[in-house]
């Protein structure tokens, strides 16, 4: 059965304190959090913090860098000093998968496609081969944008494919199946490389608009495949409730949500 979670860090609103109790993994921005950009001490500083907050295991981190890696220009000196550092101390806190948007992929235009996917197989080698020895996984997110090398989820196992390194995997966000009219049922084309997951409601949480069914078949794929992995509230969050924003409130309100589902999901097996 697969595990729910949230991603918190990377908005105002998004206050660990705050969080309802009860998911059962957390994920953060890389960038926001774990900035290669801290000095070592600041960065010292900052593991405290995130120690001091109590909360469950933080096994996810997303928002990668925002340096493209298919440019005329690349700069790989700062790609490579950025992903070694990140990964050590993603390492360092426990992460175990980190999560690279497919927007740091662009196609380019008047540049070499040959070149671009080049640089690209390049990169996702130089973050595998800098994530094996810590213990991560990076896992690439198709994000429906036709400006990017792997728009859809399909096409993003192929690129795996053309990869080829054990530590380069994908992750499924249900938001972008949805915006280009892909079948969740893409994520059985080779269960073992989906390593996360993100969903999101309608313009706000899970629970959120009229997604019920859509989620409940997203999690019908999940329950297919035997996925054991994370499934992260990655969105943002509005009020559904009188009177100002209540974090812990919203929270409790969607994990409850989620829980239901996940629990009538896999109940309709018996």
């Amino acid at each position: 059965m697969f595990k729910l979670s949230i991603l918190f860090g990377d908005g105002p609103n998004m206050e660990p304190s705050k969080i309802a109790q009860g998911f059962e993994m957390f994920e953060i921005p890389t960038e926001v959090l774990v900035s290669p950009y801290l000095t070592h001490e600041d960065w010292e500083r900052r593991k405290a913090e995130l120690a001091g907050w109590g909360i469950g295991p933080i096994k996810v981190a997303s928002h990668w860098l925002n340096k493209p890696c298919t440019t005329p220009d690349v700069d790989w000196e700062l790609l490579e000093f950025w992903t070694k550092r990140a990964l050590k101390r993603l390492a360092e806190i426990g992460v175990t998968g980190a999560g690279i948007y497919g927007l740091w992929f662009p196609r380019i235009e008047n540049y070499s496609a040959i070149r671009q996917m080049d640089q690209a197989i390049r990169y996702a080698n130089l973050m595998g081969d800098a994530a094996r020895p810590l213990g991560i996984k990076i896992m690439l997110e198709p994000m429906a944008d036709p400006n990017t090398l792997w728009p859809t989820y399909k096409e993003g196992l192929e690129f795996i494919e053309r990869v080829d390194h054990p530590q380069v995997q994908i992750m499924a966000d249900m938001n972008y199946f949805l915006k280009l009219d892909q079948p969740f049922d893409h994520i059985k084309l080779a269960p073992e490389r989906c390593l996360h997951c993100h969903i999101a409601g309608d313009h706000g949480q899970p629970g959120v608009g009229d997604l019920e069914q859509t989620h409940k078949a997203f999690f019908r794929v999940l329950r297919d495949i035997d996925y054991q992995r994370g499934v992260s509230c990655a969105c943002p969050w509005v009020a559904t409730l009188p009177g100002d924003f209540n974090l812990r409130a919203e929270t409790e309100r969607t994990l409850c949500y989620l829980r239901r589902l996940r629990e009538e999901v896999y109940n309709e097996r018996v």
